[in-house]
């Protein structure tokens, strides 16, 4: 699913051209995005990754002064249903996701500043029964240190599920996200690398997970 993380944010925060391709690789997971802008402010987002999710997305973005930028983005996904792809082989139905995205900045010297909240809604695409079927919320603040040729950026975000499935609690709870990436903002061959390691620790359960989840994410803008 379509998230575009804090690494990739940094090279995003220091220009308003967002055109380009982006990949990236979430241990198994394969994700591939257009990027390209409709006006000054507004861009357009197509993608999909190898767990058969596909997202269009609209986002804007605006500085309001010299320091600080907002951000604002919407996003329409769908993927296979888990449940019965996985447990009775059923392919073609859907799981309908809604994304919405907020986020202020504020730009130092040398570094910078971002808090931001998100919201997102699933709905099983079948009805006799539901399943993946919550209401996910987050906030988070990061930040970003801009060296010559290179940044780093860490984040904390507090997620909270509330479960609209018909298995009780089955999609309930809190969590903690910690996240550390490390980028270039000097192109390689109009590529701008980056890797991300980041662990989520649940608050008892979350998501039905009761352990922290580790994960790793290496990826590229190709800018054009």
């Amino acid at each position: 699913m379509k998230t575009i993380s804090m690494a990739c944010g940094a090279v995003m925060l220091c220009s308003s051209a967002f055109a380009g391709i982006d990949l990236s690789i979430e241990r198994d997971v394969v994700e591939l995005g257009v990027t390209a802008p409709v006006t000054d402010n507004t861009y357009l987002y197509i993608g999909g990754d190898s767990s058969e999710w596909v997202g269009m997305g609209l986002g804007y973005h605006a500085f309001i002064s010299p320091r600080w930028k907002i951000d604002s983005y919407y996003e329409y996904g769908i993927k296979n249903d888990w449940l019965l792809s996985e447990m009775v082989g059923a392919d073609g139905v859907k799981t309908n996701t809604h994304l919405v995205k907020l986020s202020a900045s504020r730009f130092f010297n040398g570094y910078s500043v971002k808090f931001g909240v998100t919201g997102e809604f699933i709905r099983n695409g079948f009805t006799w029964i539901t399943v993946d079927d919550a209401n996910k919320y987050s906030a988070y603040v990061a930040g970003a240190k801009y060296l010559q040729h290179v940044y780093l950026s860490s984040k904390f975000e507090y997620h909270y599920s509330q479960d609209k499935s018909d298995m009780v609690d089955f999609n309930q709870g809190q969590a903690s996200e910690y996240e550390l990436s490390l980028g270039t903002m000097k192109s390689i061959f109009n590529v701008f690398p980056y890797a991300t390691v980041s662990a989520l620790v649940p608050n008892g359960v979350y998501y039905g997970m009761n352990k922290a989840d580790y994960s790793w994410t290496i990826g590229g803008r190709l800018s054009f």
